[in-house]
């Protein structure tokens, strides 16, 4: 391969790898925009039962240890 050619082919590779990075770095936004939604929706439903339930407060540090403990989040 000559010397052109190679630079070529270099530049190609460069090119492609800043294609494959923009496009990590846009999916990683997406999923840090959506992780914040979703922050943002359970506050509200947390609010809404705290609300609707006085005693949740209280019961929700059992509810959630118990939860962790029982529910894998990579398959359920």
């Amino acid at each position: 391969m000559n010397e052109l050619a190679l630079g070529e082919r270099i530049s190609r590779l460069q090119k492609e790898l800043r294609m494959v990075a923009d496009d990590g770095d846009r999916r990683m936004l997406e999923v840090r925009i959506e992780m914040d939604r979703l922050k943002i929706e359970l506050a509200a439903l947390k609010s809404f039962i705290g609300t609707v339930y006085p005693s949740f407060a209280e019961q929700f540090p059992q509810i959630l240890d118990k939860t962790i403990r029982e529910v894998n989040p990579e398959t359920d």
